[in-house]
């Protein structure tokens, strides 16, 4: 388990800072930011990324006690819900605290911006398909 652990914070880590650098366009604070602010935000920001898909991963284990989320799809939609729930709060929270404004391009769905509405769960998902599949 402590193994699983360690490879998906990492990969999620890896695909979280790719993820990151494509979608920051989105974002008019990224977009002004200079490039020595630029770099330790997206690496923090994939950091963080990578710790809440490792928690959300270990709830739904404890939760159904299976290590492969893939072969439950309950144990999935718990991630994806957890997921979900977390990302739209935490983006309320931080475009009505200034932490970040997203630019004219971001789409937008109820206040949330769509990219980082759906960025844990769609790279959690991809780091389970290489860690469990490949």
């Amino acid at each position: 388990m402590i193994l699983i652990i360690i490879k998906l914070f990492l990969l999620a880590f890896a695909i979280n800072l790719i993820y990151e650098l494509l979608h920051s366009v989105l974002y008019k604070t990224c977009i002004e930011m200079t490039v020595k602010k630029y770099v330790p935000l997206i690496f923090k920001a994939s950091i963080v990324d990578a710790v809440w898909i490792t928690i959300f991963y270990v709830i739904t284990f404890f939760i159904f006690k299976n290590e492969n989320p893939l072969k439950n799809y309950y144990q999935l939609g718990l991630f994806f819900s957890i997921s979900i729930v977390w990302a739209y709060f935490w983006e309320i929270y931080s475009t009505k605290h200034k932490r970040w404004e997203y630019s004219n391009q971001m789409p937008i769905f109820l206040k949330a911006g769509v990219t980082p509405l759906i960025q844990l769960y769609i790279t959690g998902i991809i780091a389970f398909f290489i860690i469990f599949l490949v």
